[in-house]
């Protein structure tokens, strides 16, 4: 685990990029509260199995995926994926754990467990899917959250 967060911070230490001047200052413990209730609905969202939960992502993410060289994502290849997923899978969350949030001015990081299984529409083979998920939440210029990075950890 502490591989992924030393792994995050060179990635996004890194970048060059304009920092945006947050609209609202944030306590910790606010923040906390707040990346706390994104995760809760992004789980609300993700467990109807259709695509809205793609709307928490940025138009451009870093994604970090088993058996995957770290990539840059967009949100249309994010869609795409996830359609050949479905197309093939019936996907079951059966559980998550309490997200752990590490707030910041303008970003945080949340990680939790998840559990779920894969049901293959065809052959009714189930694949189990459990691990844990790594999340880089950043403030965007009109004071909302989206993911930026992405880490999934399989048990």
């Amino acid at each position: 685990m502490l591989l992924i967060v030393l792994t995050f911070q060179v990635l996004f230490g890194c970048r060059n990029e304009t920092k945006i001047e947050s609209l609202t200052k944030t306590s910790d413990s606010e923040l906390t509260d707040l990346i706390t209730k994104q995760v809760d609905s992004l789980y609300s969202v993700y467990k109807k199995f259709d695509y809205d939960w793609i709307e928490f992502y940025d138009d451009t993410y870093t994604a970090m995926y088993p058996d995957s060289p770290i990539q840059l994502m967009t949100k249309d290849s994010l869609l795409e994926q996830w359609k050949r997923i479905y197309a093939q899978y019936n996907v079951k969350l059966l559980s998550r754990g309490q997200p752990t949030i590490i707030p910041s001015a303008d970003m945080a990081i949340s990680y939790n467990s998840f559990n779920e299984i894969f049901i293959n529409k065809e052959t009714l083979d189930t694949i189990k899917n459990s691990g844990i998920y790594l999340v880089n939440w950043k403030r965007q210029s009109d004071d909302s959250w989206k993911i930026v990075f992405e880490a999934v950890h399989q048990n």
